[in-house]
């Protein structure tokens, strides 16, 4: 399953309250990764009109370049969204 309704669910990315980037995600995953994150404070959220809640968010900083990977929990029959998971990971894999 894609979507529900013909729209699919979308991770977007804020700071300071707007908008820094907005990623479809499939529902097989529920995830979206957002590469190579600038330092700073963000909101995640997980966003679908026809869920409800239609959003969960969480607050994140991050101090390096990082890549951002946001995961949520969907409930089918119910249509719920009931949380969302955010992970960050530093983006220079080269120490590794």
């Amino acid at each position: 399953m894609t979507s529900i309704e013909g729209h699919v669910f979308v991770a977007i990315l804020k700071k300071d309250g707007t908008e820094v980037d907005r990623q479809s995600v499939s529902l097989r995953y529920a995830m979206a990764q957002f590469v190579s994150v600038p330092p700073g404070d963000y909101t995640a959220v997980a966003f679908h009109e026809s869920v409800n809640p239609p959003e969960a968010s969480q607050d994140i900083t991050l101090v390096t370049d990082e890549l951002l990977q946001v995961t949520f929990t969907y409930l089918e029959p119910e249509r719920q969204l009931l949380n969302i998971f955010v992970q960050h990971y530093p983006f220079d894999m080269s120490g590794v």
